[in-house]
């Protein structure tokens, strides 16, 4: 068999891993884990309707402030484009971030979708990776602010302390490389080098965008500060649902809770953090006494609204008209 044949295959294992890894844990939840299949429909049934739906218009506010946040860096680049056209886009992300494989194919749907306004797929790129640097910050900060009130004995046993603290040394890390004088220096050597002529555009791009984001960092500093608010957000999202279910936990707890769980559903070991999700809940909500038939409810009602809000985003996809055709990357 040659390689050409092969490559499309090896190119699958990764998302056939991620479904095995996704399958081994629901069957392990469902098996092992669960006496009762029956108390998980009973506790969604008995779920208060009116808080589940302050719980999905609390979610649909924190997509529009995100969309905002990305709306903020882009201006810092000098690109202006309207509110309800990255409203379109984000919520075109969601659906691509939900039902295909690829961390990243969310951000290429929104970069694409944007590409009248932005034609360098580049600096799209790396406008949409400082959004994300600023979302993992504001959530970062949001954790280790409500990290006191988990108690210090359970921080230490469950080793949340040294995920945190590996979170941020990878965000200060990159950041560092990607607004460093340095780095960009280094960059635009790269793209001069015999046989990388052709990277030479790319490598020009990211110097720009860096440039022109370490000469804005207030627009930055803002945007962590957005985030945090979002993320504050996504936590009363949560309780609301918890609220609805009568799990007894006072919001403080939340706000610890929900910041740990989020990281954690962020490991690439499952397809869109099934499976990781309900054992983190169970495991960190199991530790306040919460029954594991709520904790799994609680997950599978957040992960059903955010499953609504992507059908939406692919009927927006399928709508959609483009007024013009992106120019080539690196323009």
């Amino acid at each position: 068999m040659t390689a050409t044949a092969t490559a499309p295959r090896r190119r699958f294992v990764p998302l056939l891993i991620k479904i095995a890894v996704s399958l081994g844990l629901i069957a392990y939840l469902l098996f092992i884990q669960i006496d009762n299949l029956d108390d998980i429909w009973k506790a969604v049934a008995q779920a208060d309707p009116a808080l589940l739906v302050a719980a999905f218009a609390l979610n649909i506010i924190g997509y529009l402030m995100c969309s905002w946040r990305w709306q903020l860096l882009l201006r810092a680049q000098h690109f202006a484009v309207p509110l309800i056209e990255l409203i379109r886009a984000y919520t075109i992300g969601i659906f691509f971030n939900s039902f295909l494989p690829g961390v990243m194919s969310g951000d290429l749907m929104r970069a694409m979708d944007i590409s009248d306004r932005v034609p360098s797929y580049t600096r799209s790129f790396l406008i949409l990776f400082v959004e994300r640097l600023t979302g993992m910050f504001g959530l970062l900060l949001l954790a280790v602010i409500a990290l006191p009130t988990l108690g210090w004995n359970m921080v230490a046993r469950s080793g949340i302390g040294w995920l945190l603290l590996a979170v941020a040394a990878v965000l200060v890390t990159l950041t560092a490389i990607f607004l460093s004088r340095h780095m960009r220096a280094a960059a635009m050597r790269l793209g001069r080098l015999r046989g990388l002529t052709w990277m030479g555009g790319v490598m020009e791009r990211i110097n720009e965008t860096s440039m022109a984001f370490a000469a804005r960092m207030r627009v930055v500093y803002g945007c962590v500060g957005v985030s945090f608010v979002f993320q504050a957000n996504v936590v009363l999202h949560y309780w609301l649902i918890g609220v609805a279910l009568g799990i007894d936990l006072p919001l403080e707890i939340y706000f610890a809770i929900i910041p740990v769980s989020l990281f954690v559903m962020m490991i690439p070991a499952s397809v869109n953090g099934i499976g990781i999700r309900e054992q983190a809940f169970l495991y960190l909500f199991g530790q306040f006494g919460v029954a594991a038939e709520l904790a799994v409810s609680l997950a599978w009602i957040a992960f059903a609204m955010v499953m609504v809000q992507a059908v939406a985003g692919g009927i927006v996809f399928a709508l959609r008209r483009r007024t013009s055709k992106p120019e080539a990357v690196g323009s």
